[in-house]
């Protein structure tokens, strides 16, 4: 219970943080494919516990931009994929470099998003597992999204019955 508070303060502070931010600060040019290779190794725990492949797709990446915000996007999405993926599955990641815009996938095997829960998704305190048996406090998709918004880019959801669920994140190169 004490881990559950730790991480709704850590998450209700972020977030706060995030919306009363009107411009992106600390910009500067790093290797997104590095930072997520990190993260993937910081969850390593968490996936090896479910027995899970991670697949990661991509050359290397250099964006321009706030590299610990960018962070927290890349934990909350990738830590969700490994929430909701079926145990002895996969979870693929996919960085893409195109003319203006990069873009970030994350695919997971597992449960589906019910389409009623869809559009609700990115909503503060907001979680569509009712029983809470996932763990969560409903903020990590605002603070994804708030975060992309921010950094001028989009954020977006496809669901594929018996597929599991794609994020896909642009972002301006």
């Amino acid at each position: 219970e004490s881990d559950r508070l730790v991480d709704l303060s850590a998450n209700v502070l972020n977030l706060s943080k995030v919306e009363n931010q009107t411009i992106l600060t600390n910009t500067a040019e790093f290797n997104l494919s590095e930072q997520m290779r990190r993260v993937i190794v910081l969850l390593e725990n968490r996936w090896e516990e479910k027995n899970l492949f991670i697949n990661l797709n991509c050359s290397e990446v250099y964006i321009n931009g706030n590299e610990e915000m960018l962070k927290q996007v890349w934990i909350n999405l990738i830590d969700n994929a490994i929430k909701f993926a079926d145990k002895d599955s996969e979870i693929n990641i996919t960085i893409l470099q195109g003319a203006k815009f990069v873009s970030v996938t994350v695919s997971d095997r597992g449960e589906v998003i019910a389409p009623e829960v869809l559009g609700r998704i990115f909503d503060k305190f907001y979680q569509g597992d009712t029983s809470h048996r996932s763990g969560g406090n409903g903020l990590g998709l605002t603070l994804c999204l708030t975060i992309v918004t921010l950094c001028g880019g989009s954020i977006a959801v496809d669901i594929k019955e018996k597929q599991g669920s794609t994020f896909t994140v642009k972002l301006p190169k």
